[in-house]
This record gives structure tokens, sequence and C-alpha cells, in this order.
């Protein structure tokens, strides 16, 4: 079982990488040594929320990114778009609310096997 400290840790790994930083960039501009990064990115030493703070703010994503499994994260992406649709419908009238209805029930429909 992964501790939380190992979720942490590959998450801090996936953000660097997306951002193109080096583990030495990521740790110059956090103000921590690259040692102690690599560490953390390991999930062998427990960073201080702080120091997450840091690293969250250098890789400009939210602190709670950092702590999100596989299925919170998936989760929150599915919740964050279904919001965003239902706002989108929901602030439509008429004509327009039903063209948007219309087209999500083409993209929902499974295609026709031949």
């Amino acid at each position: 079982m992964e501790t939380i400290y190992t979720i942490v840790g590959k998450n801090i790994r996936e953000e660097r990488k997306k951002s193109g930083l080096t583990q030495e960039e990521l740790a110059e501009k956090a103000d921590i040594s690259a040692n102690f990064l690599g560490h953390i990115e390991r999930g062998t030493k427990r960073p201080t929320l702080d120091t997450l703070k840091k690293i969250a703010d250098v890789l400009q994503t939210p602190i709670g990114t950092l702590f999100a499994t596989e299925e919170t994260y998936k989760l929150t992406r599915e919740d964050l778009f279904v919001k965003r649709f239902m706002s989108l419908v929901r602030d439509r009238k008429g004509k327009e609310k039903e063209l948007i209805l219309k087209i999500a029930k083409m993209i929902l429909k499974k295609p026709a096997r031949k």
C-alpha cells in the first residue's frame, strides 16, 4: 500500500516533469536542496506543509493536486466537466439549450456497428 508520502512524491515528480523542470531547477526555485527534493519524490522524507506550498507555487498547481490519488483526480476532473457543462446549459434559453442537449446526446451516443 502506498503511503501519503509516496503519493505526494509521485505527484510532485509528475507535475515537475509536466513543467519541464529538473529536480535541481525545482529545488532551487523552491529554496530546498535537490537531494531533499529527490527524497521527497521517492517518499523517503517527510516535507513540511510550508515546503509543499513552496513546491506547489513553483509548479503553479494547487497544493491539493499534490495529495490527489489517481481516483480522486479522475473524479475531480469528471465532476468539473459536469459542472461546466451544466452551467453552459443552464445559462442558455430555448433553441440554444435544445441544440446543446442534442449535440451532447450525439456525442454520448454509441457508434453504429458495421
